[in-house]
């Protein structure tokens, strides 16, 4: 199918065939620690404490953490216990994991962000790796202190060809540029995760195949555009996107899209979005794109935004999404099409 070259907005329809609504998920991105379960891991642990990380808030404990990362042995476990860590951004410094290791970090443990003026800055890196997970924890950046600065900081930047890479029960908040970030790599699993206040996007996939995103929340990005929950963009023609699932996720107060598509500068396909929640202005946005299939999309929630008298606001009972009604910029109704399949429809992993 060809590209369509103009704009698509998911609109809101009330009456959807009883296939769909027995997808519904109302908490969806919730209980996430029971939705996304740790995976059973070895015995062999190596504390970033023992390689002399002091998780104070003050000390760099950016070389203590990347020698925890260098000692352990193929299918092992780095652990970063309660504390808050400081972690250098820049390039040639910044925490990079390696193939075959598990990064599990308490669920009060902190990965904070030394500020950098650099353009292209990233908190954590899974580059040209394989078989990594990462569990629990917050990364966190200090958008606060960087107005004045130019290019992108990125939580956790996934690139360089990796593959078999897992994120579960992760947050992402404050970062300069996206809380996540996927550019050319494959068999990616967000589940759980969270992205709060980032100012660019929630998450960016550049670039990707089998990418799959659940249970998760993404949140008020704003400061600068497209400000989305989650933006499928190729930046060049020889990327492309592929085979990306967005199932029972949250996406609350973002400035932009929750979920925006934009094929002008490479090729997205085979996008599925079904059994989330949506309180936003724009719920999904497709761009230069070719539309998914109206069984690709299925289940979803929309809740209204509604101006109240004397200034005040409230929120309408949900409706549901369908890819049946998109509209053109033209306002030309698209045909309608079939009832969400039943492999979609039931499809979690």
């Amino acid at each position: 199918m060809r590209a369509l070259r103009t704009s698509w907005t998911l609109g809101c329809v009330v009456l959807v065939s009883s296939a769909c609504l027995t997808t519904v998920d109302a908490s969806a991105g919730t209980d996430t620690a029971k939705r996304c379960p740790e995976p059973a891991t070895t015995s062999v642990t190596v504390n970033v404490k023992s390689k002399g990380a002091k998780g104070d808030g003050r000390a760099n404990d950016t070389a203590a953490i990347q020698a925890a990362i260098d000692a352990v042995v193929a299918g092992g476990t780095v652990l970063v216990p309660e504390g808050t860590y400081m972690v250098s951004t820049l390039p040639r410094e910044n925490l990079r994991l390696k193939s075959d290791m598990v990064l599990k970090l308490a669920p009060r443990a902190v990965l904070k962000a030394i500020p950098s003026n650099e353009k292209r800055v990233a908190l954590l890196r899974v580059s040209n790796a394989s078989n990594v997970i990462i569990i629990g924890g917050t990364l966190q950046g200090q958008r606060d202190k960087l107005k004045e600065a130019r290019g992108l900081g990125m939580g956790l930047r996934i690139d360089n060809a990796s593959s078999k890479i897992s994120v579960l029960n992760t947050t992402a908040n404050d970062m300069w540029g996206d809380g996540f970030y996927i550019e050319d790599a494959s068999d990616v699993m967000l589940c759980g995760v969270t992205a709060s206040n980032n100012r660019r996007q929630g998450l960016s996939i550049i670039q990707g195949d089998n990418i799959l995103v659940k249970y998760s929340l993404f949140q008020t990005t704003n400061g600068a555009r497209p400000g989305a929950g989650i933006d499928l963009e190729p930046d060049e023609r020889v990327q492309a996107i592929d085979n990306i699932r967005i199932q029972s996720s949250r996406f609350l107060d973002n400035a932009g899209p929750g979920i925006l598509i934009n094929g002008k500068k490479g090729p997205v396909s085979n996008v599925e979005i079904t059994r989330n929640v949506f309180r936003t202005r724009q719920p999904v946005l497709i761009r230069d794109a070719t539309a998914p299939l109206s069984s690709a999309v299925c289940g979803n929630r929309y809740i209204q935004i509604v101006a109240e008298p004397g200034g005040l606001y409230a929120f309408a009972d949900p409706v549901e999404l369908s890819a049946s009604d998109y509209q053109l910029t033209t306002l030309t109704r698209a045909k309608a099409t079939a009832p969400c399949a039943k492999s979609n429809a039931s499809q979690d992993n």
